[in-house]
């Protein structure tokens, strides 16, 4: 396990809540609408339509609207594996290597 500063934990495990958030929202809209009313859904959208319209200013137009969620949790899945290494001074390898991933993949193991 890599220890890193308690901050620096915080601020990572806030940006792999939001990525998770799109993406989940990404693999529930393949079988359900946006509009559907089971909970987890409506409560995804809710969550993860200010992200989508954070990231629509660097989102090229040729990308559909069902994929934006998508490449919304792309963005912040490079924020932390390019941008967060790079200001901070740390090594990742992988996404196991996070501290979010890696406490989750431990109660698996």
């Amino acid at each position: 396990m890599i220890y890193w500063p308690v901050s620096l934990i915080l601020l990572d495990s806030a940006v792999a809540v939001l990525m998770w958030i799109c993406i989940g929202r990404f693999l529930l809209s393949v079988a359900l609408p946006d509009q559907s009313p089971f909970f987890a859904m409506r409560w995804l959208v809710q969550l993860s339509n200010p992200l989508i319209h954070l990231t629509n200013r660097i989102c090229p137009s040729q990308i559909t609207e069902k994929l934006r969620p998508l490449y919304a949790g792309f963005v912040f899945l490079v924020i932390r594996f390019y941008l967060f290494p790079l200001s901070f001074g740390y090594e990742v390898a992988g996404l196991g290597d996070f501290p979010l991933e890696e406490t989750l993949l431990s109660f698996i193991r």
